[in-house]
């Protein structure tokens, strides 16, 4: 699966574009609340899709995090 297209599909624009041209969008991590961009390294990042369709992007390192807080 490719995180980046997803990123995209889903996320919000950051306003740039990255070097094939393609817009560049944001997600928030659900376990630390900050920005996660679709032209970053994406190995450390995890992609959930919920029964009811909601999209969820965490850092591998956030896991323990996510289930703790309310969803963002």
């Amino acid at each position: 699966m490719d995180i980046a297209a997803r990123i995209r599909a889903t996320g919000d624009s950051a306003g740039r574009t990255d070097n094939k041209n393609r817009f560049v969008c944001k997600v928030k991590c659900q376990g630390c609340r900050e920005y996660i961009f679709s032209d970053e390294d994406l190995s450390g990042v995890e992609y959930v899709k919920t029964k009811r369709g909601s999209e969820w992007f965490f850092h591998s390192g956030c896991i323990g995090q996510v289930w703790k807080r309310g969803i963002v």
